[in-house]
C-alpha cells in the first residue's frame, strides 16, 4: 500500500466514517486499495464482492448510500448537518420493524450521548428502523434538534445485546457508523443483504442485470421498487436508483473495484502498436471490476503514444458474453489514479507519492470500433479528447455531431478532440472510402462524474 493511500485512508476514517458526503462519489472510488506486484485476470473473471475499500468503505454516490465502517475500538469524532425536506421527511415517518427494541436502542443512545461526542442542541432520538437481515439485527436513528441532524446505524450478529450494538467502540463482528443526515441510506453489511431506506414517497431500486447500450452507455434492468427495502440480496456491486414523484433523486453504483488476480509469468504482448510492459503490468493488475460486466476473456488491444500526446497509453478490452466490450486504459507510467470525473477549475498541488499514471474506462457495444476518453495531462481528470481505435486498415474517422469532420488514422486509431458530454457519431472508412465500423457515443450532460456512460446523480437540495 502506498504512503498516500495509508494517509487517505487515516483521513478518511478520522474526518468521514459512514458519513454520506456530498461532492466528489468518485473520490472512494479512486482511492483503491493496491497490492504489491500484479496479477493477470485470465478468463472467466466476473464481478467480485469485495469486503473493504478505505477499511470497510464502499463505493457512493455523493452523498448517497454507504456501508457502514467496521467496528474500530476506538470513538471518532461525529459530524451533524442542517437537515432538509427530505431528512426531515425521514424523522417524521413512524418507524419500522420491532419497534420494543426501537424503544430499548432509543434509550441506549441517549445515555451514549457523550462517548459519540453528541452536540447538546441534537436533544431528540428518533430510531428510523430495527430488523433483522442475514443473521444480524440492523438499526438506523438520528439524533436532531434545531433543525440540524446526525445520523447513527449498526449492525451486529441477533443476539448482541442492545448495550454493545449501539456502542461504537465495542469490538464485534459487525458494523457501525456516524455521520451527516443523508436522505437515501443503505446500512449493514452490504456484501451479504440489502437494507436501503428512502424518504416517505419516494422509490429505491437497485440493478439486478445490466448490458451496454446502442450509445456506448450500460443499460441497467432495475428491481422491484420500494420505499423501504430488506432483501438477502447483497447491496454490493450494484448501481441504485432513487425516484421521488417521477423524478430521479439519486444514481450511482455501490461498491469497491477490485476484482479476482491470478499470478502470471509475464504480461501478454499487445495485439496491435508497441506496449510498454510495465504499463500493460499496471493495466492489467488494476482493470476495475464492476457488478453486472462479467467478463469472460481480457485482452491488450494497443499500445503507442496517441497521435499529439506525450505520454504511453496501453488500451485492453474485455469482451462480455453479448459481443460487447468493456474498454480500459492506463495513461502514463506507474500506479495508476483512476480517473471517472472533469478535472477541478483550479489547478491542485498534488503529493509527491500522488500515482503518476491514470486510467479511464468505457464500454462499446462491438470490438470493432472503441473510444475512450483520455485522462488530462496536467490535472487529474478528463480531458477533452477521445482515443479512437477501429480496424487496422480504417485510415479516416467521420465525426459527425454538431458538425461532420474527419480524422487521419494510422493502423485504425486516432484522437479526436471532444468536450465532455460528448454526443458523436463515428464511422470508420477504408482507402476506398468503405464504412468499415461505425460507433455513437453519448456521454451524460448533468453530470460532470459518470462511469461507463451513466452519471452521477445526487440531487436532494
Amino acid at each position: 500500500m502506498s504512503t498516500l493511500e495509508e494517509r487517505l485512508r487515516e483521513e478518511m476514517a478520522r474526518s468521514v466514517a459512514a458519513v454520506r458526503p456530498a461532492p466528489d462519489p468518485y473520490g472512494r472510488l479512486l482511492r483503491r486499495r493496491r497490492r504489491r506486484g500484479w496479477r493477470w485476470g485470465g478468463l472467466g473473471l466476473g464481478a467480485a464482492l469485495v469486503a473493504a475499500i478505505l477499511g470497510a468503505q464502499g463505493l457512493v454516490a455523493p452523498g448517497g448510500p454507504r456501508p457502514a465502517p467496521e467496528r474500530t475500538g476506538s470513538t471518532q469524532q461525529q459530524f451533524d448537518e442542517p437537515l432538509n425536506e427530505w431528512t426531515r421527511s425521514l424523522l417524521t415517518a413512524p418507524t419500522r420493524g420491532d419497534m420494543v427494541a426501537a424503544e430499548a436502542i432509543r434509550e441506549a443512545l441517549d445515555k451514549d450521548r457523550t462517548r459519540r461526542n453528541v452536540k447538546p442542541e441534537l436533544d431528540q432520538i428518533k430510531v428510523l428502523y430495527v430488523v433483522e437481515a442475514g443473521g444480524d439485527e440492523v438499526f438506523e436513528a438520528a439524533y436532531y434538534g434545531g433543525g440540524r441532524g446526525q445520523f447513527v446505524s449498526a449492525s451486529a450478529p441477533k443476539g448482541t445485546s442492545v448495550a454493545d450494538l449501539v456502542n461504537p467502540s465495542a469490538s464485534l463482528n459487525g458494523t457501525t457508523g456516524s455521520g451527516a443526515p443523508r436522505a437515501f441510506s443503505i446500512s449493514g453489511r452490504m456484501d451479504r443483504y440489502t437494507v436501503a431506506l428512502a424518504p416517505p414517497g419516494c422509490l429505491a431500486q437497485g440493478s439486478v442485470a445490466s448490458k451496454v447500450g446502442p450509445d456506448s452507455a450500460l443499460q441497467i434492468t432495475w428491481g422491484a421498487a420500494a420505499e423501504f427495502i430488506v432483501d438477502p440480496a447483497p447491496a454490493w456491486a450494484r448501481w441504485w436508483r432513487v425516484t421521488c414523484d417521477g423524478r430521479v433523486r439519486q444514481l450511482g453504483y455501490e461498491g469497491t473495484l477490485d476484482g479476482p488476480r491470478q499470478e502470471t509469468s509475464g504480461p501478454p504482448p499487445a495485439e496491435r502498436g508497441t506496449a510498454d510492459p510495465d504499463i500493460v503490468k499496471e493495466l492489467l493488475w488494476s482493470w476495475p471490476t464492476i457488478g453486472g460486466l462479467d467478463v469472460v476473456r481480457k485482452r491488450v488491444l494497443w499500445g503507442g503514444t496517441p497521435p499529439g500526446e506525450t505520454r504511453p497509453t496501453v488500451v485492453g478490452l474485455g469482451e462480455l458474453a453479448d459481443g460487447s466490450v468493456y474498454v480500459c486504459e492506463v495513461t502514463g507510467k506507474g500506479d495508476a489514479q483512476f480517473v471517472n470525473s472533469l478535472p477541478p477549475p483550479q489547478a491542485t498541488t498534488l503529493p509527491k507519492d500522488f500515482p503518476p499514471a491514470r486510467m479511464t474506462v468505457a464500454v462499446a457495444p462491438s470490438a470493432g470500433l472503441v473510444a475512450v476518453r483520455l485522462p488530462d495531462e496536467t490535472r487529474v481528470g478528463f480531458s477533452d479528447r477521445l482515443l479512437v481505435i477501429g480496424p487496422p486498415e480504417a485510415v479516416q474517422l467521420r465525426v459527425s455531431g454538431k458538425e461532420t469532420e474527419t480524422v487521419a488514422l494510422t493502423g485504425g486509431v486516432g484522437v479526436i478532440v471532444a468536450p465532455v458530454p460528448a454526443r458523436v457519431a463515428l464511422s470508420a472508412v477504408d482507402g476506398l472510402g468503405r464504412d468499415l465500423a461505425r460507433l455513437t457515443v453519448v456521454e451524460p450532460g448533468a453530470s460532470s462524474s459518470f462511469l461507463l456512460g451513466l452519471g452521477w446523480l445526487y440531487d436532494w437540495s
